[in-house]
């Protein structure tokens, strides 16, 4: 028998795909990018630009291993298992060890890819001076670790859910645990060993990879905290082999109805009924209220935690400046979860043909998306609505307690911003998720794809702004630059919402049905049936 057949079979595969090839293409293209904008807006000697640049291209290494492990792992085994393929692998005599392998080479070939095609930036700053050999070359080794340790956290979620929406949130979840939960930790008053918990971070080596830091610290901090990660990983790794092969059954075979299921209350029957006469789509996605009180609660738990961290770290969450570390958290909060909820239902009925049936019924295209419309703010109106009354209240007490000591009008105005671009946010987001989720195979693409018009956009331009006018004005003129920038900032943000927002709601209206019929792709044209010679003509 071939040694990992699934690896080696997966490997063929990415390389007759074009994936990699322009993941890698376009990995360089940024890196390349990035370390020229860098050598621009930096001047000092050749030392200061090269640390600089390594300090650069070392970040968005690390930011690219942590996001781009996460996303590409969570959601491989438990696809196989929603399309009920993935048992038809344990027939044979493959092992857990196999098939868990075999997704994680055919997932991480375009991530690994990518890195490759940064890394080589890295000797630029090598070459200019102001990096050792040394350095590099544990940013590099910090760089794979991290990545094997993401890459491991998304097998191991997905080994163990069904949904692809739960699987991503919970590897972010642990992920985030991990890395944030010990430097947090050890900032409590009276911790036992704060020391030992922040090493415990596998972002820790990220900071101790630098000569600054590696030398101030015991050289076996960095060492500890590289075994300590790469542990993590190995951990998450064979607890996925271990899971795999036992978690493929269907696992709602022979478990009894939930007791809500069982005996269906008379109001809920009557809610059921008006929202029913209300539009059809919208009685079949608001059947179940557990998803409005998820978010009420992930809310409150999440204020619980604001003013916990205020109460530890001795602040006053009422300062000037300090609610936008509760607001703006919320307010992401809710963008990216009405994203995901906009494009998962689209996405799921497309694939599972539950859309073609519908649409072979008198219900309309437009009655489908506005009952999607109606449920997505049934879930997320009110907890919005709590939101921007929260931030109103934080307006008036600030105003009212800090008088002329703060830049009133600069503090009403990014309240107005975050609360405006909130309303304005979700309502885009509404439309393009809906629209992603109709052309796109996987809903968490379709979500990611969304939030990078609405989310994303936006502050890219705005750096990028950054750095064209630091290029413009490298020795000073930047009396300006903030109150431009956050200007240009606030247009693209609108700009964003109306362009994608509007194009989004004109291509559910008017190409719904076709791409429920035909798909997003070019049909190709037919050949033309070649047509017979014509006969001879008969001599006279």
């Amino acid at each position: 028998m071939t040694f990992l057949p699934v690896v080696e079979r997966e490997l063929r595969v990415a390389s007759r795909r074009r994936g990699p090839y322009w993941s890698r293409f376009a990995a360089a293209m940024i890196g390349a990018g990035l370390a020229a904008l860098t050598l621009l807006t930096t001047t000092g000697s050749n030392e200061d630009t090269g640390a600089n640049l390594f300090a650069v291209v070392s970040t968005v290494v690390f930011l690219y291993a942590a996001v781009a492990g996460t996303l590409v792992t969570c959601d491989c085994l438990s696809e196989e298992k929603r399309e009920g393929t993935l048992g038809l692998l344990f027939l044979t005599d493959l092992t857990g060890r196999d098939v868990v392998l075999g997704k994680l080479a055919a997932t991480s070939v375009n991530v690994i890819y990518g890195m490759l095609a940064v890394v080589p930036m890295l000797a630029i700053p090598f070459v200019l001076g102001g990096v050792s050999h040394a350095e590099m070359l544990r940013v590099v080794l910090v760089s794979i670790n991290l990545l094997f340790f993401f890459l491991s956290v998304g097998l191991f979620v997905s080994s163990l859910c069904r949904q692809d929406n739960r699987a991503l949130a919970l590897s972010i979840i642990i992920a985030l645990t991990l890395v944030v939960g010990g430097p947090l930790a050890s900032q409590i008053p009276r911790f036992p060993f704060p020391d030992a918990a922040v090493f415990s971070s596998p972002a820790c080596g990220c900071f101790l990879a630098f000569d600054g830091l590696y030398r101030a610290n015991p050289h076996s901090a960095f060492w500890g905290n590289v075994v300590l990660t790469d542990l993590y990983a190995w951990i998450f790794f064979c607890l996925a082999c271990w899971i795999v092969r036992r978690s493929w059954q269907d696992a709602t075979v022979g478990k009894p109805a939930r007791w809500r299921e069982r005996t269906p209350s008379i109001r809920n029957a009557r809610r059921r009924t008006e929202l029913l006469e209300i539009n059809p789509f919208l009685w079949r996605l608001a059947r179940s209220g557990r998803k409005r009180l998820m978010v009420w609660l992930v809310l409150m738990i999440s204020s619980l935690l604001y003013l916990l961290c205020f109460r530890w770290f001795s602040g006053d969450f009422l300062d000037a400046g300090a609610d936008f570390f509760l607001l703006a958290p919320l307010g992401l909060l809710l963008k990216v979860w009405l994203a995901v909820e906009a494009s998962r239902t689209f996405s799921e009925d497309r694939r599972g043909g539950g859309l073609e049936l519908l649409l072979s019924t008198p219900l309309r295209e437009r009655q489908i998306v506005r009952g999607q419309l109606l449920a997505l703010w049934r879930q997320f109106a009110a907890p919005a609505g709590v939101v921007l009354l929260t931030n109103l209240v934080f307006v008036l007490v600030e105003m009212r307690k800090w008088g002329n000591d703060v830049d009133r009008n600069a503090v009403l105005g990014m309240h107005l911003v975050l609360g405006g671009f909130l309303v304005a946010d979700l309502i885009a987001l509404s439309w393009v998720g809906m629209w992603q989720g109709l052309i796109r195979r996987k809903p968490n693409h379709a979500a990611l794809s969304a939030l990078a018009r609405i989310v994303v956009l936006p502050p890219l331009i705005f750096v990028l702004g950054l750095w064209i006018w630091a290029i413009g004005h490298p020795y000073g003129g930047n009396e300006g630059l903030l109150a431009f920038n956050f200007t240009v900032w606030i247009l693209t943000g609108l700009w964003a919402n109306l362009y994608f927002g509007l194009a989004a709601r004109r291509k559910l209206f008017r190409q719904f049905r076709l791409v429920v019929a035909e798909g997003v792709g070019r049909k190709r044209a037919a050949n033309a049936a070649p047509q017979p010679a014509p006969a001879p003509a008969e001599a006279p």
